[in-house]
């Protein structure tokens, strides 16, 4: 073998093998080390198989981390709540992704699975304890909505309560009310008030908003009524809150109750209780906003729905209470 073959092929071996090696220790390795950034390295296996290792991170406050998650079985999908808004999407097998964080706020976060992984999917998760200067974490505060309907005596697994029944759901089942149409009838129809504020939208249903119609518009077509409620109820929803509320929305709730809310996710078959059709008009109509808010936050007893407050802000809850309308009403604007 002549000088020229042997520097060929030991160029062809820096190219190949080295060059490439080198890179990767750099940028999983040295990189971090240098940046004086501590790394913490959690691998992602099915639930089964013992979920997130570690499940649990201590940190603390004003200290930045990197988190590095590698799938090891099957591909997971990793965002982290709530507030923070990290969502890393897919992890394939033996791939990894990571994040760099400053948790600048002392209190319990939670990284999660987004992407259906196996049965017990809604076990996928870990969280991340972030302590103040005196090494303590905050105790979380009590959600004000779901207190309130506690002290009213208000049960919110009750899947037949919220807003009063009459012929008015009954009426409109198979009709779809229009937030469109609505725009231009709501004009010519006497409104109570109360109908145009949202804390008494959230604390009441829309078959109970309906009902007020009525009375007040006795002349007024059923699907005249139903199409204004639907314009008051979407009047208010930022487009762009909404198109992020259907990501959680699809990430989150789609693999039980189905894409369209028709309750026909694929695992929709698996769980305990059938999952609730959010495009059922007839049982969203009677249902009040505070009483799916709260559900969504504590999570289904007696079902295989989890709590997600731990997860999503209170904004992003409420967002998602618009987008679960929006699966049983036409909600775009004119």
């Amino acid at each position: 073998m002549d000088k020229r073959e042997l520097l060929a092929r030991v160029s062809l071996a820096l190219l190949l093998i080295v060059i490439p090696v080198s890179l990767v220790v750099y940028q999983y390795v040295l990189r971090l080390q240098l940046s004086g950034v501590r790394i913490i390295d959690i691998k992602a296996v099915v639930p089964e198989q013992g979920g997130f290792q570690p499940d649990s991170i201590q940190v603390q406050s004003g200290e930045t981390v990197t988190l590095r998650f590698h799938a090891e079985d099957v591909t997971h999908g990793v965002a982290i709540g709530p507030v923070l808004g990290v969502d890393l999407g897919e992890i394939d097998p033996g791939h990894t992704k990571e994040v760099t964080l400053t948790f600048d706020k002392a209190g319990t976060y939670t990284f999660y699975c987004n992407t259906w992984c196996s049965p017990n999917h809604w076990r996928m998760r870990g969280v991340v304890e972030v302590r103040d200067v005196a090494n303590a974490i905050p105790v979380a505060q009590r959600d004000p909505v779901i207190e309130t309907l506690t002290t009213q005596g208000i049960d919110i697994d009750d899947t037949v309560h919220s807003g009063g029944q009459s012929k008015i759901s009954s009426e409109i089942n198979g009709f779809q009310p229009s937030a469109q149409r609505g725009a231009v009838v709501i004009s010519q129809l006497s409104i109570p008030r109360e109908l145009t504020d949202i804390g008494w939208q959230q604390r009441h249903s829309p078959q109970q908003a309906t009902a007020l119609l009525v009375v007040d518009n006795p002349n007024a077509s059923t699907s005249d009524l139903a199409d204004a409620v639907a314009y008051l109820w979407a009047g208010n929803v930022n487009p762009q809150t909404l198109s992020s509320a259907a990501s959680l929305y699809n990430k989150n709730c789609a693999a039980c109750h189905g894409q369209t809310g028709s309750a026909d996710g694929p695992i929709a078959g698996q769980t305990a209780v059938k999952p609730i059709a959010f495009a059922d008009l007839a049982y969203m109509w009677m249902r009040r906003d505070d009483v799916l808010y709260a559900k969504i936050r504590r999570g289904g007893m007696g079902t295989d729905m989890p709590n997600f407050g731990t997860l999503f802000s209170p904004e992003e809850t409420w967002a998602l209470v618009d987008y679960l309308r929006s699966l049983s009403v036409t909600t775009s604007q004119p």
